[in-house]
């Protein structure tokens, strides 16, 4: 069993314990020598020990049996049955020679022990029995891939139980025991038999029960892992057509570059520990503010953080969602600031138009956006101030109706050349005042500047 299905099992013990409750010592039991080898096997590995554990067991009863009817009188039939615990119970360790070689060992000493005693005590002991829930374990033991061995041991089985029903039909002339005496022991070993079946059966569909919720489990964590890792609506889009190019033209969506005001230096004079664990609380709320929000976040880039509105799915007024997120990051760094003992500042860029948006790969996948939009966004970042939202003029022109903007002036822009920008300062009171003004589902409430 694999680390992954011991975890799921611990997180979901009780789900699993209420039906497939064992022992301990019977946990115990069925891996012992199955270690290094794969899970698959293991499972396997796990049936023949308790096959063999049960078998060394139920020999217990009969030695009782016969040292309570005639201990001196049955002594070698004592002495044929005494060793049957110890090479039974030697299975496991048969393992570490190859994954069939303790089925192979089981095999022929449940051949050997069985045949002598319905030698020593004729068919009406109902001793021939015990061939039945080996013949039908062969299965269990050897694995389906081995479907000829299983079928070879099956008829080998049943071989050994016709003959010994024709060949044996009383004991041995030295043993002496009266029919009352083969009626128990009939009694004793049919029970036993079929108690051998149900374990046996029992103990492998547990088994192949825990394998596939580990196997649920493996898959739902793919999935979760996937979906944080990808848009929903696209890593739908992969799982079911695993070869297909996911790239969309979106014509409009809003994109917001924030990045982490004198991050560098701060850097440098702090332990690594400190650094990760700085950006991990300052991207971890941003991370609830997307999805409070409803955007898409797309990467982190060193101390930068990159968010999406209007994609992969369309979004009405994400203008508006990114812009009330860009507030938002202000305030959350005031809070940090606050909490920390220092200023933490974030420059914050936005724009909006449209994109080309798509996964990269196949190694390592990424949901990534490209386009005039993204490069103009991240420019307004660059150019930014410290503790300021900075805006292109076509975004402003959007949100003029339901923002309040202050006028930058025009700056030189790196591939764009002069162009006009706007710092974005908060929420106009009226546009407050009425959020359904503004999207059919209420916001998250910012602090206005």
């Amino acid at each position: 069993m694999s680390q992954h299905e011991f975890d799921f099992i611990a997180r979901n013990g009780r789900r699993l314990r209420s039906f497939w409750r064992l022992p301990n010592a019977v946990w115990w039991v069925a891996r012992i020598g199955t270690a290094g080898y794969p899970p698959r096997i293991r499972r396997r590995l796990a049936v023949t020990n308790v096959i063999a554990a049960m078998v060394s067991l139920m020999t217990i009863p009969y030695i009782v049996m016969f040292i309570a009817y005639d201990g001196y009188g049955l002594l070698p039939a004592i002495i044929a049955f005494a060793p049957q615990v110890i090479f039974y119970a030697l299975t496991p360790y048969f393992h570490r020679y190859g994954e069939i070689s303790a089925g192979l060992y089981l095999c022929a000493i449940w051949l050997i022990f069985g045949i002598s005693f319905c030698m020593f005590f004729g068919r009406d002991s109902g001793l021939q029995f015990y061939f039945l829930p080996g013949a039908a374990a062969s299965l269990l033991v050897f694995g389906a891939e081995r479907l000829l061995l299983s079928a070879f041991v099956t008829v080998v089985g049943l071989i050994a139980f016709l003959a010994t029903e024709i060949l044996f039909v009383a004991p041995l002339d030295f043993i002496k025991v009266d029919q009352v005496f083969l009626n128990t022991l009939y009694y004793l070993t049919v029970p036993f038999a079929f108690l051998l079946i149900f374990t046996t059966s029992f103990f492998a569909f547990k088994e192949a029960a825990q394998a596939e919720m580990a196997l649920e489990s493996e898959h739902e964590f793919s999935e979760r892992l996937l979906q944080n890792i990808l848009p929903k609506a696209v890593a739908s889009r992969l799982r079911d057509h695993r070869t297909q190019l996911v790239a969309d033209q979106i014509p409009s969506a809003t994109i917001l570059f924030a990045d982490i005001v004198d991050f560098t230096p701060r850097a440098a004079r702090w332990q690594p520990q400190q650094v990760i664990a700085f950006l991990g609380r300052v991207f971890m709320q941003f991370d609830a503010l997307a999805s409070a929000h409803g955007l898409e976040k797309i990467k982190t880039i060193g101390d930068a953080y990159m968010v999406a509105g209007g994609l992969p799915e369309p979004k009405p007024d994400h203008e508006a969602s990114v812009a009330l997120m860009a507030l938002d990051l202000l305030a959350c760094c005031r809070r940090i600031s606050e909490q920390v003992g220092e200023a933490v500042e974030v420059r914050i860029g936005l724009d909006t138009g449209p994109v080309v948006a798509g996964v990269i790969g196949p190694n390592k996948l990424l949901y990534d956006v490209w386009g005039d939009t993204v490069n103009t966004a991240a420019h307004m970042e660059s150019h930014g101030v410290a503790g300021r939202i900075q805006v292109a003029d076509c975004l402003k022109q959007r949100l003029e109706n339901r923002f309040e903007f202050e006028l930058r002036g025009e700056i030189e822009v790196k591939g764009k050349g002069r162009m006009r920008t706007w710092f974005l300062t908060g929420v106009k009171p009226e546009a407050a005042a009425a959020p359904s003004e503004m999207e059919s589902k209420p916001l998250p409430l910012v602090s206005q500047s």
